[in-house]
């Protein structure tokens, strides 16, 4: 789609989207799943973790 490759990472109600150009990787697909290494993967999951805890935070702040 539009010459970049779509990541998406979703968690419960939360997602994460990351567009990689496909000029920016060599190896297609492959290519990509090289940049999506373990450390790449954790700081995701860790993120998802501080997005929940936002929303947590916002949705306290006008309890309904």
């Amino acid at each position: 789609m539009n010459q970049k490759f779509i990541v998406k990472f979703e968690q419960g109600t939360l997602e994460q989207v990351y567009k990689i150009s496909e000029l920016d990787v060599t190896d297609g697909v492959n290519g990509v799943f090289q940049i999506l290494d373990e450390e790449f993967v954790q700081g995701v999951v860790e993120r998802f973790a501080a997005m929940r805890t936002d929303f947590k935070m916002a949705y306290d702040r006008h309890e309904y």
